[in-house]
């Protein structure tokens, strides 16, 4: 069973959007699964780093689109994204040196960010840009 099922009530109705967040949760359940089953480091540092990728890769999707269309809460939105990509980069940091690192922790602290961030945040901006792209 995933960590986390992927349910309707979290597609925001932009279907890049919501096409980037299900592979989102499906790369959190490969690092849930990863670290709770004690794979080895480099089985761990694979699926962290291409978590940590993807995200960035679907950051720039969603930044483009305020940018675009204008969106009026961009910077707070853009700021939300910087934090968390530094939050995670001090985690990566840690991890290659070594130290010990409750993945867990960072999994469960990425599973509530994403939900959250998914339900408030971008699911206001897939709002203003199906207005804005009705509009035309």
């Amino acid at each position: 069973m995933a960590y986390i099922e992927w349910q309707e009530a979290l597609a925001v109705g932009h279907p890049g959007i919501d096409e980037d967040h299900q592979t989102l949760v499906d790369a959190l359940n490969r690092l849930q699964a990863a670290v709770a089953e004690g794979r080895d480091r480099d089985e761990v540092a694979a699926v962290l780093y291409f978590l940590r990728d993807y995200t960035v890769s679907h950051f720039k999707t969603e930044e483009a689109l305020m940018i675009q269309y204008a969106y009026p809460q961009a910077s707070s939105h853009f700021a939300a994204h910087s934090d968390l990509l530094m939050q995670v980069s001090d985690f990566i940091a840690e991890f290659r040196s070594g130290k010990l690192v409750q993945g867990q922790s960072l999994v469960d602290f990425l599973e509530t960010w994403l939900i959250n961030h998914i339900l408030d945040s971008d699911r206001a901006l897939a709002v203003h840009l199906q207005g804005r792209v009705l509009a035309g």
